[in-house]
């Protein structure tokens, strides 16, 4: 479907093509962190006002000072110490000093930039990462595929490669335009979770709050995830986290409490349900490829004759002369290949559902 301009948006084509400049000159790549991060995990999250950027301790001032020289940003105070706004989660109370900067575009998508210390967001700028499109997504949409756990398809984030064409958001707010060469990258699941836990167990300690939101984001992760069904969280807990991390982990699954409450569908009772956790529902059958094969035998063709029959007997009291098409479940290729003969003047017009 072609892009087209919305008066909803602000039109702010390649508003990060020159910060990513900044970042390449230095040889430091733009690793964002934060909720835009967690979106693309397949967490249904809304992006805030402000691009999180993970920074090496060591080139954080000679970046901002280039970022400042650039003309595209100026210093600004966390956005949330000056707004009246209930959450005030971001605030950094540590000792490690973040940076906040405003942009000076006039309409822009996101307002801040704000830079995270690897030492204050506990995560090496070397960490474990993967290239992302764009800042977000056009969807939500889960990008490391081994995280959707359930091998019946019964329940899970939707995966980008089922959907290509809901990764790019609309053109006028790309974060690149001229610079589409300089990579974007997010840290893995297993790497920003595991600084998320490090995060929540030094604020416990500590009782200073780094202006992040560790908790909130981990429950974000085990909700869309669906850390909380056992193989899940088994598999999480053996594999993906740090020895030092596990046990915090395992005891914020068992806080967790998922819904019962809202419509599901279950595939097997071809029905919507209510009152059950999405694995709790029942598996449909899918028959095997020898069973799709397999010839008809002679007690499906005698069932299949006599419904015919009855269904020509129907069809005659209504005075249509079409004959019936027969759909028996998954082996509609069998009744077709059985009864080519019967159904060749057939149109779609009636139809015989059997079930065996």
């Amino acid at each position: 479907m072609a892009d087209y301009i919305t008066s909803s948006l602000p039109i702010c084509t390649g508003y990060l093509d020159r910060t990513l400049e900044i970042f390449s000159l230095h040889q430091h790549p733009c690793i964002v962190v934060g909720t835009l991060a967690v979106g693309w995990a397949g967490v249904g999250c809304l992006p805030q006002e402000e691009i999180d950027v993970l920074v090496r301790s060591a080139d954080l001032a000679v970046i901002v000072e280039h970022l400042l020289a650039s003309g595209g940003w100026e210093l600004a105070d966390n956005y949330v110490t000056k707004d009246l706004i209930p959450d005030r989660t971001m605030i950094n109370s540590t000792t490690i000093q973040d940076i906040w900067l405003k942009t000076r575009i006039e309409d822009p998508w996101f307002h801040y930039l704000r830079l995270w210390p690897d030492n204050l967001y506990n995560l090496s700028v070397d960490c474990p990462k993967i290239e992302v499109p764009d800042l977000l997504a056009k969807d939500t949409l889960l990008l490391e595929e081994e995280y959707y756990r359930d091998p019946h398809r019964r329940f899970g984030p939707a995966r980008a490669s089922l959907y290509p064409d809901h990764i790019m958001p609309r053109l006028q707010i790309q974060a690149r335009l001229l610079r589409p060469d300089i990579p974007i990258f997010i840290p893995t699941i297993e790497a920003h979770l595991n600084a998320l836990l490090a995060q929540s167990r030094l604020e416990k300690e500590t009782k200073l709050r780094n202006g992040n939101f560790p908790g909130g984001h981990i429950g974000l992760f085990i909700r869309y995830l669906y850390l909380d069904w056992t193989p899940a969280r088994d598999w999480i807990l053996d594999t993906k986290n740090s020895i030092c991390n596990r046990e915090l982990m395992r005891s914020k699954i068992a806080r967790y409490r998922r819904g019962r409450g809202k419509f599901l569908w279950d595939a097997e009772l071809s029905e919507w349900v209510v009152g059950k956790l999405p694995w709790e529902l029942g598996i449909k059958r899918v028959p095997t490829r020898v069973e799709r094969n397999q010839p008809c035998d002679a007690g499906i063709d005698a069932v299949l004759e006599m419904r015919y029959r009855q269904a020509l007997t129907f069809l005659s009291t209504i005075g249509s002369s079409t004959p019936p098409l027969f759909v028996v479940g998954p082996t509609v290729h069998r009744v077709v290949r059985a009864w080519s003969a019967l159904m060749a003047p057939c149109s779609f017009r009636a139809f015989a559902i059997l079930q065996f």
